[in-house]
């Protein structure tokens, strides 16, 4: 057995389909098809269940996907501090943000760590919460400032950062003038959010607020960024909740309101427990030190 066994099982795995995986894999269907039943030759059991119409998981599939899939997150987390120890570098730490972070944590974060270690090569890149646990899971990102995840199994997951949500509104809205609101308010409002697919704590929260306050959001417009939500609510697109550290962009034509009563949001750390990388322990130290009171 071979990695790119594992990494062709993985393919179909997550495609269940011959001809996108092959495709994604970059070589033709036939000779996928081929290592596939070699593989099961070799281990002895069906990882599929195969039809004219469809492929599906068998029970061993979904085993062996759990298996292949720590694999290939090990290997590439081992690629990775291999290429950084070679290069002479005492440390490259890989660290995926949500967008809602970007007014918040991020920036004074990034200037700590990079100001107390500044031999360590610091990535960012930017994603949606539910893709950033998936880069987690399969190695190619260390760390990921993000909302706490649904499934937490196998993950470190501490909590840096707390804020509340302010209603966006636009300006000139019938509220604009008020000094705070009441989502109650807000009821007969067309809502701007991030889809549950995308940020399901996000979405949970805002939906479970107005829920408890008696009545269910209608939801106008479902977009991924908070920063394109604040845009289209200055297009008087509709209203949305969101973080209130993202006032300081200053958005045109949007006017921010406290809410009473207002749901707080949490921002953590979240990488696996399997990562070895030592970079991990000082990146989350400088948060500690950074917000002492939320981890008191």
């Amino acid at each position: 057995m071979e990695l790119r066994h594992l990494q062709y099982f993985v393919t179909l795995a997550n495609t269940l389909h011959f001809g996108r995986a092959a495709a994604k894999l970059h070589i033709s269907q036939p000779p996928l098809s081929r290592q596939i039943a070699l593989l099961e030759d070799e281990l002895g059991v069906q990882l599929f269940n195969r039809s004219t119409r469809n492929v599906q998981l068998s029970l061993a599939g979904k085993q062996f996907l759990i298996d292949s899939t720590d694999i290939l997150a090990a290997v590439e987390r081992a690629r990775r501090n291999a290429l950084a120890a070679g290069a002479g570098s005492p440390g490259t730490l890989s660290v995926g943000f949500m967008f809602a972070a970007a007014y918040s944590v991020v920036p004074s974060l990034t200037r700590a760590y990079t100001s107390n270690f500044p031999d360590v090569e610091l990535k960012l890149s930017e994603s949606i919460p539910t893709l950033l646990i998936d880069d987690i899971r399969n190695g190619r990102t260390d760390v990921a400032i993000m909302y706490p995840p649904e499934n937490s199994d196998g993950l470190v997951v501490r909590t840096v950062y707390r804020e509340p949500l302010v209603a966006a509104l636009p300006a000139g809205h019938a509220l604009a003038s008020r000094k705070s609101i009441n989502v109650e308010d807000l009821r007969h409002e067309g809502f701007l959010i991030s889809p549950r697919g995308a940020s399901p704590y996000i979405y949970d929260t805002i939906v479970g607020h107005c829920k408890r306050s008696g009545f269910t959001p209608r939801i106008r417009l479902e977009t991924n960024f908070q920063q394109t939500i604040v845009s289209l609510v200055g297009q008087h697109l509709g209203v949305a909740l969101v973080h209130r550290s993202i006032q300081t962009a200053r958005p045109a034509h949007v006017v921010f309101k406290p809410l009473d009563s207002t749901p707080i949001v949490e921002v953590a750390l979240v990488w696996s427990r399997d990562n070895r990388n030592a970079c991990i322990d000082t990146f989350s130290q400088s948060a500690e030190r950074m917000w002492p009171r939320i981890n008191a």
